[in-house]
């Protein structure tokens, strides 16, 4: 029954839940090694300014989390933490993108000193969106998915026990069979991607939840590229060329 009640206060919490003090964000660009993030921003500001590293952006949020008891209202309704994170991925002359992978971590923290009912859950939506194949403008070519967490994305004193436990999340974005399953050919030179993470957590009278993505590994969005044909050819002429200098000599 509880649960039941737990499921439907989530529901109100992300109907109107709310934070006054947060602001959006605007991070700028970041070149990588084969691909540049361009306009990455934030609807709430709790990713926190990124790091570039090779092709792969790091995000080290330290206030992206929600306490039950810091708030008056939890229980009966639940605490929520949420941010929206928007972002193109543009790859380099001579290169395409391949796939993306998305990393993420944190902790929860579900205690009470009479057994008290405490529970967290951490869910993550990815949107992605191609722009351009071969460097012109592409359309209608998009999908949607959920990243795949530890238990879940759902952490219960009932089932998980009290304490502390690490959450990790992942989800391989495979862009070429997007491209393929749209019905077309040619590889992405220009992505766009949307990562909604939302945090929430509740606890009876005597439990305390909290649960927040860590001040390290909170994100990652890493760049699987792809060498342009071109490219190869040009590196093939330069290894045959090689060969037949060797072979004179």
């Amino acid at each position: 029954m509880y649960r039941l009640l737990w499921m439907g206060a989530c529901a109100l919490a992300l109907l109107t839940g709310s934070a006054s003090d947060l602001r959006a964000a605007s991070y700028g660009n970041f070149v990588g090694n084969t691909v540049t993030f361009v306009d990455v921003a934030d609807v709430n500001g709790l990713y926190g300014s990124p790091i570039v590293s090779g092709d792969s952006l790091d995000f080290n949020p330290n206030t992206f989390e929600t306490d039950c008891a810091d708030s008056g209202s939890c229980p009966p309704t639940p605490t929520e933490a949420a941010d929206q994170l928007t972002l193109q991925v543009d790859a380099d002359a001579g290169y395409f993108i391949e796939r993306i992978q998305l990393t993420e971590a944190g902790d929860t923290t579900l205690t009470s000193f009479v057994d008290a009912f405490a529970v967290t859950t951490v869910v993550g939506d990815v949107f992605v969106d191609v722009l351009e194949i071969d460097g012109n403008p592409a359309n209608n070519i998009n999908g949607n998915a959920l990243m795949v967490f530890t238990s879940d994305g759902d952490f219960r004193s009932d089932e998980d026990g009290y304490g502390t436990h690490i959450w990790e999340g992942e989800l391989l974005v495979n862009i070429d069979q997007m491209i393929a399953d749209a019905g077309e050919t040619g590889k992405a030179t220009l992505v766009s991607l949307s990562i909604a993470n939302t945090l929430t957590a509740l606890g009876e009278a005597g439990a305390s939840a909290r649960i927040q993505k860590k001040d390290i590994d909170g994100l990652a969005i890493t760049v699987i590229p792809e060498p342009g044909t071109a490219l190869l050819m040009g590196l093939g002429l330069v290894g045959l060329a090689g060969c037949g200098r060797r072979t004179m000599h």
